[in-house]
């Protein structure tokens, strides 16, 4: 590794840049509606997913990023404790499951703030794909601009993100309110639908507990980690699963449980439940804080995954090129370039062709998996490391158990699905091919490095 590259990385993140940035990274309200289909039973299912895969993520992170300290994260502890290739492959799938998600969250943040020129209109914005493209790639742009700028331009990006995370929460937990105060609030029940597709459930709240473990991709990047990682950590973890109960809450008091599903948006349960209370003058705020926060989490994953390349490419695992910094802001442009690029790419298929809807809902599942292998690789290095309570050897095999858990439910079919073959090839080839692409790359690379004259 070039340790000179790293040397020069300025330390620009404080405590409450922390914070502000695994709140960003985790909390995205509108994973709530899809898993609020059981009622208040879903708050117990949250509350499940905080115990087992956050907590002992949280235990985890720390102690790695005690043990290990370093750019890299994810990927700089799985080589520490299971060599080269482990370590590659933990990262390619950390990275590669980001290059999906950050699109998502691009197109994700286009329709969100179509609701900013009121309901009626949203649909139509919605379905205009200029508008989409034009907010999607202008947002890409701005974001791979701060951040080549470096992160004490780009972390501002991430921390308005945060604080319009809180205005959302705000604003979604004043139009229950609303809707309580005029009558118009609904009663759920308190177990509905139960049904062999809670697992499944349980697997998108624990994939939307990940991000904790993001600000350690950045390791060099911070000023003081002993200091500040612990605290962060914990006031973000509390900010999260309080905000996740709460909404889940809020939006059983404004839409009926049997009105909930996977389509069924935070956006559209507040239009109905605030309009119905008189109180529709929330709508245009909420998406302009939750458009704000969109946009602040699409930056911190782009910002935080392509630290992985970088860092490969210091290793030679991946083009050395990819390790270079910019000789006036010192940052890895070459790896956020690269992310830029595929990220447009990315985001131009999912706007392409007419079955974009069809196909998302197997990628989403795909990018679940490919998410969580990581999480694999971080509890059991846990269990590995020596020195380490038992404490903390348990909290690795809870996480890990809920992890596995999560990956199996994954590949459950739900009711919607007209053909469980055709579903489980697709998702089959999703887990399967983007970590073989990556293990090819990785031992092509070996191979290059063995030919080259030393």
């Amino acid at each position: 590794m070039r340790a000179h590259e790293l040397l020069a990385i300025p330390r620009t993140l404080g405590r409450w840049d922390l914070v502000l940035l695994k709140i960003v990274a985790i909390v995205n309200i509108n994973n709530v509606p899809p898993v609020a289909v059981y009622g208040w039973a879903s708050l117990g299912l949250w509350g499940l997913a905080f115990v087992m895969f956050f907590v002992p993520e949280a235990i985890a992170v720390l102690t790695l990023a005690r043990r290990h300290p370093g750019e890299g994260g994810i990927y700089l502890w799985t080589r520490k404790a299971f060599g080269d290739g482990h370590g590659f492959l933990s990262g390619w799938c950390y990275w590669t499951n980001n290059l999906f998600y950050v699109p998502v969250l691009l197109v994700y943040m286009a329709g969100i703030l179509a609701f900013a020129g009121g309901e009626a209109r949203a649909a139509d914005l919605v379905n205009q794909k200029a508008f989409v493209a034009a907010v999607s790639f202008g947002w890409l742009a701005l974001i791979a601009v701060a951040n080549i700028r470096g992160l004490a331009v780009g972390k501002w990006i991430q921390n308005i993100g945060g604080l319009g995370a809180f205005l959302s929460v705000g604003l979604v937990l004043a139009a229950a309110g609303a809707a309580w105060a005029g009558g118009a609030g609904v009663q759920a029940p308190g177990v509905a639908g139960a049904s062999w597709e809670m697992p499944t459930s349980f697997a998108v709240m624990c994939n939307a507990l990940v991000g904790i473990e993001l600000a350690s991709t950045m390791g060099d990047e911070i000023r003081n980690p002993v200091r500040d990682l612990g605290p962060a950590i914990a006031i973000a973890g509390v900010v999260s699963i309080a905000s996740y109960l709460l909404v889940t809450g809020a939006v059983l008091t404004l839409v009926p449980v049997e009105r909930l599903g996977v389509i069924q948006g935070v956006m559209q349960a507040v239009a109905a439940g605030a309009g119905a209370a008189h109180a529709g003058w929330i709508v245009v705020p909420l998406a302009l804080g939750m458009g704000v926060a969109t946009g602040g989490a699409a930056s911190a994953w782009f910002a935080g995954s392509s630290r992985i390349p970088f860092v490969a490419g210091l290793t030679n695992a991946l083009p050395g090129a990819l390790g270079r910094l910019h000789p006036r802001w010192h940052s890895p442009h070459v790896a956020l370039v690269t992310c830029a690029v595929l990220a447009a790419i990315f985001t131009a298929l999912s706007l392409a062709g007419s079955s974009v809807a069809e196909a998302y809902q197997v990628l989403l599942k795909a990018a679940v998996v490919i998410q969580l292998i990581p999480f694999v690789y971080l509890f059991l290095a846990l269990t590995k490391t020596s020195g380490v309570g038992i404490g903390a050897r348990v909290a690795g095999g809870v996480g890990l158990t809920a992890t596995l858990v999560s990956l199996v439910a994954a590949f459950l079919p739900t009711s919607d699905v007209a053909s469980v073959a055709l579903f489980e090839t697709k998702m089959v080839i999703g887990v399967t091919g983007p970590p073989a692409f990556g293990w090819f790359l990785f031992k092509r690379a070996q191979r290059h490095e063995l030919e080259v004259p030393t």
